[in-house]
């Protein structure tokens, strides 16, 4: 018997960074795109849906580098054998490959969460620029470079593998009786019963977005895995700068400050619905973000009034 998904309100950092770039774009991607995987599907639900899985190139090598280091890890554990550059890069391509031949070819219009990039959609659907594609390869190729040579990732196979606790799984707590979403990308008990916490970046570094990620994570483990704050540690690896590490410690009174944070953005999205117990929501009442270049790097510019002109 198939489980009937329902639409329910909850939270993450990502959903809650949305709805400050905008909060049209948020509406079409949590409520306007609902049911929209579904080939029966309304088409404007079909259209929204196929726009919130658009992703722009940075992203989609972001993605690609997170996939092939789970992989890797998941891999180590099996064989113990440590990741090597050229096999990570190898993988590399051949993904790029299928997602570029995927984007083009619009394989996405029957299977939406196929690969469809940005600047493909928003161009001619056929080309980029050569130096483009090419720094986007690079990236990635650095990135799985940096995370393979890197001497933290070296400490880490050293620990013994029932020491490990998480690889980039999607997971999910109770807060004031709403969900809270998260992915921690890695997760390990070091031999002096510290859990350290690893969020692997391929971008720079935004301290203010990262220590709301990480502190969601604490959270997380914390209602988990049962362990206090004081033995949890927290870090960000820049894989884009060499895989530089740098910690975010986090005290019981910031954390209080962020759990406050979280629960009054958690108000707020409740505020905009019609009917928060029902999690109805009406597209008129949430407002354009008002900053043309957020239009300009928005998933939804084809379906939005706003730039459209067509009115909602």
């Amino acid at each position: 018997m198939s489980r009937v998904l329902s639409n329910e309100l909850s939270w993450s950092v990502s959903r809650w960074q949305q709805f400050l770039y905008c909060q049209r774009a948020y509406y079409y991607n949590y409520y306007g795109s609902w049911g929209g995987w579904d080939y029966n599907a309304p088409e404007r639900a079909r259209q929204l849906y196929v726009l919130k899985n658009v992703k722009s190139l940075l992203m989609w090598a972001g993605s690609i580098v997170h996939e092939l280091i789970q992989e890797a890890l998941e891999e180590f554990t099996r064989s113990r054998q440590p990741p090597k550059t050229a096999e990570l890069q190898e993988k590399a391509r051949l993904k790029l490959r299928q997602g570029w031949i995927e984007s083009v070819s619009r394989e996405w219009l029957k299977y939406p969460k196929k690969t469809n990039l940005f600047e493909l959609y928003y161009g001619d659907g056929k080309s980029l620029p050569k130096e483009q594609t090419d720094y986007v390869r690079e990236r990635v190729y650095n990135s799985l470079e940096a995370f393979a040579n890197s001497g933290f990732v070296a400490e880490i196979l050293q620990v013994p593998y029932l020491q490990w606790k998480s690889i980039d799984r999607l997971d999910s707590f109770q807060l004031n009786g709403c969900k809270i979403w998260g992915a921690i990308d890695f997760a390990y008990i070091d031999n002096g019963g510290k859990l350290h916490i690893v969020d692997w970046k391929t971008g720079g570094e935004n301290p203010a977005s990262l220590r709301l990620q990480l502190a969601c994570y604490a959270l997380m483990a914390m209602d988990k895995w049962q362990l206090p704050l004081e033995d949890i540690e927290l870090h960000g690896v820049f894989l884009n700068d060499g895989g530089r590490k740098s910690d975010y410690p986090m005290n019981a009174e910031s954390l209080v400050a962020i759990k406050d944070q979280i629960l009054g953005s958690i108000e707020t999205l409740k505020r905009k619905l019609r009917d928060p117990e029902k999690n109805l929501a009406e597209e008129d009442d949430f407002e354009f973000s008002g900053y043309p270049q957020n239009c300009q790097s928005c998933n939804f510019r084809a379906a939005c009034p706003c730039v459209t002109g067509e009115g909602s």
